[in-house]
């Protein structure tokens, strides 16, 4: 308490029905964090059981880019197989042709034997059909085989990833309640004003780092996994991705845009300590946007330009959005008046 040595306690003290010793405010803290560890357990037990939906949402986006993916191989096969048995009896429609397939349930279901000996060149099973019957018939999932889709290497390695999932689900639950624990600790040593600025900074912080994460989720991975895909197609390599190091990716970007998109408030910050000011920002703007643009090849999922150009056109509006907020925030002026000359008293 601020009271001096007669009992006289000053009524200009904001902080003294907060003021603590070192051990009491140590003793605080540990009740704090004691309070944000038991809800962060809550949360996650409440993760375990939403973390197959949670999943689910993760994994769609490559999910869709390896049926896409395979649905465009399946319909180019479907092209070359009809062409080629319309080059097999190119005017008798009713003649039969000789289609070779891999042995296969479906292939003996069609009546497919093994060729001995084998007839033009063909190997393996093979059956006899006319042609208007096999251009009907569209190559089956067996001529194709199943679409790709996520893997796993160790038997724990799913079991691990979903305990993963769980505890993500349970600090994205219990955030807000851990936030207003640190606050309640910190608000005590806060002047009014400082409060303020928590009140309504923070909150557009959330803002902004969520308008990140939907960007980088609904905009840019799938963009830069269908470009990531057709690379590795047209250099003839099947794609065979791991659960776990596609968990690791598709959370780690969403957090890198998410943290990209507060650049408005880490530009108002450095104006507001007076490191610098809003014609630094104006004139270095060409500085900007090329450091920007860097960033943003740095950052896309993938280096192919629509990427680049998806994170590099919102950072660009995110920096001027910090020189429109440094402007309509201006500095207080500290009143620095000199008293006239014949208020000033002689000593």
């Amino acid at each position: 308490m601020s009271t001096t040595g007669n009992g006289y306690h000053d009524p200009e003290d904001m902080f003294a029905h907060t003021r603590m010793s070192l051990g009491d405010h140590i003793e605080e803290l540990r009740r704090h964090m004691i309070k944000a560890l038991l809800g962060f357990g809550v949360a996650m037990i409440i993760g375990f059981f939403i973390s197959q939906p949670v999943l689910n949402f993760i994994n769609a986006p490559v999910e869709k880019a390896l049926l896409e993916m395979y649905e465009k191989r399946r319909e180019a096969k479907l092209a070359e197989y009809r062409e080629k048995l319309k080059r097999m009896a190119p005017e008798e429609k009713a003649r039969n042709v000789i289609l070779q397939l891999p042995d296969t349930e479906f292939a003996r279901k069609l009546g497919a034997k093994e060729l001995d000996p084998p007839r033009d060149g063909l190997v393996g099973l093979a059956c006899q059909i006319s042609q208007e019957s096999a251009l009907e018939l569209a190559p089956p999932e067996e001529l194709m085989g199943h679409p790709p889709s996520l893997t796993f290497l160790q038997p724990q390695e799913v079991f691990m990833v979903y305990m993963k999932v769980s505890v993500y689900c349970g600090i994205v639950l219990s955030s807000p309640w851990i936030f207003y624990q640190m606050w309640m600790f910190i608000a005590a040593g806060l002047y009014p004003h400082e409060k303020k600025y928590v009140h309504v900074w923070l909150p557009f912080s959330l803002l902004l780092f969520l308008c990140g994460v939907a960007l980088c989720e609904f905009v840019v991975l799938p963009v830069g996994l269908h470009y990531l895909l057709g690379f590795g197609e047209w250099m003839g390599i099947e794609p065979e991705l791991r659960l776990s190091d596609w968990l690791s990716f598709a959370i780690m970007m969403p957090l890198l845009f998410g943290a990209a998109f507060q650049t408005p408030l880490i530009m108002f910050f450095l104006e507001r300590i007076g490191i610098v000011d809003v014609a630094f920002y104006q004139k270095h703007r060409r500085v900007a946007i090329f450091v920007l643009a860097l960033a943003a090849a740095l950052l896309a999922v993938s280096p192919d330009p629509l990427s680049m150009m998806a994170m590099a056109i919102p950072l660009w509006g995110l920096y001027e959005l910090g020189i429109l907020l440094c402007k309509m925030n201006p500095k207080p002026k500290l009143d620095l008046d000199v008293p006239e000359s014949e208020e000033v008293v002689e000593a």
